[in-house]
């Protein structure tokens, strides 16, 4: 969901294929900024699963480390902390200009089955080294989210310095 096909047809698909930013000159500012937008708001929508990983990933490092069971409403509160808690250390960006991600639901299901796939509804049950699998494989999904992410601020930096390009040039 996360991962670009060529030739696809979803906006990741879109944002990451070369000709969405080649030639930008024969466009116009006004759809280059569409493009930055639509780059953007990809960003958001990777930037909210990424979290979403990295929560999932603390709660099951903190039950590591505590090693006790917790119950439903502890895992519930633990993913709040975690995910403030990656909010206020992350530094802010000018990049961040997309307030909420888009596809709230279809990106929060991607992240759901994930989470079932390493199997977090039922950490009680798991041993140790099934929670230290688990975790290794939401943290190999976290870096594939964050290297695609990466790829999308090439993208915004590349159409931004086209409009800033033009603005000081006058090309509006």
């Amino acid at each position: 969901m996360v991962t670009p096909m060529p030739g696809g047809r979803r906006r990741i698909d879109r944002v990451l294929a070369p000709e969405f930013v080649t030639d930008l000159s024969s466009l116009s500012l006004e759809e280059v900024r569409e493009r930055r937008q639509e780059a953007m708001q990809e960003e958001a929508d990777l930037s909210y699963v990424r979290r979403m990983l990295q929560g999932r990933i603390d709660i099951l490092t903190e039950q590591l480390d505590s090693g006790e069971a917790a119950t439903d409403e502890e895992l519930v509160a633990r993913l709040t902390q975690a995910l403030v808690a990656h909010g206020s250390v992350q530094p802010s960006s000018s990049r961040h200009l997309v307030a909420e991600p888009s596809r709230l639901m279809e990106r929060r299901r991607y992240v759901e089955r994930l989470i079932s796939d390493v199997g977090l509804s039922d950490v009680a049950s798991m041993t140790p080294e099934q929670v230290r699998g688990a975790v290794a494989r939401l943290k190999e999904q976290e870096g594939v989210v964050s290297g695609v992410r990466a790829d999308v601020h090439a993208v915004i930096d590349r159409l931004t310095v086209e409009m800033a390009d033009r603005y000081r040039s006058d090309n509006v």
